[in-house]
C-alpha cells in the first residue's frame, strides 16, 4: 500500500499526464484548424475547460504537500503549462510547414518540366 503523500505524487503524475495530451491536442487543433463548419473550435474550448480543472486540481495537490502557493502555482504555470504549450505549437508550426512544403514541391518541380 501506499501512503497518503505517495498517493499524491501518482495523482499528479496522472493530471501531469492529462494535461500534457490535452496541450499537445489544442496546439495542434490552433495550427491545423478545421474547415469553418468543424466542430473542432468546440471540442477545444470543452478540452480548455477540462485543462484548467486538472491545473487546478494539481495547484490544490501541491498545496495540500505543503509547498508555498506561489511557489507551487509558478512551478505549475511556468515551470509545465506554458513551456509544453509554446513547444507543441513550434512543434506543429514546423510540421505544417514541411507538411505544406511537401505537398507543393512535387506539384511545383511537375510543372516546371
Amino acid at each position: 500500500m501506499l501512503n497518503p503523500a505517495q498517493n499524491q505524487m501518482v495523482y499528479l503524475m496522472l493530471l501531469n499526464g492529462l494535461l500534457f495530451l490535452g496541450l499537445n491536442f489544442v496546439a495542434r487543433a490552433i495550427v491545423f484548424s478545421g474547415k469553418p463548419g468543424s466542430k473542432k473550435l468546440g471540442y477545444v474550448l470543452i478540452t480548455t475547460v477540462a485543462l484548467v480543472l486538472c491545473i487546478t486540481q494539481e495547484l490544490d495537490t501541491l498545496i495540500d504537500m505543503d509547498f508555498p502557493a506561489a511557489t507551487a502555482r509558478t512551478v505549475l504555470l511556468a515551470g509545465f503549462v506554458a513551456p509544453v504549450f509554446f513547444t507543441s505549437l513550434v512543434y506543429y508550426r514546423i510540421k505544417r510547414s514541411r507538411l505544406e512544403r511537401s505537398s507543393t514541391s512535387p506539384g511545383d518541380s511537375n510543372a516546371d518540366h
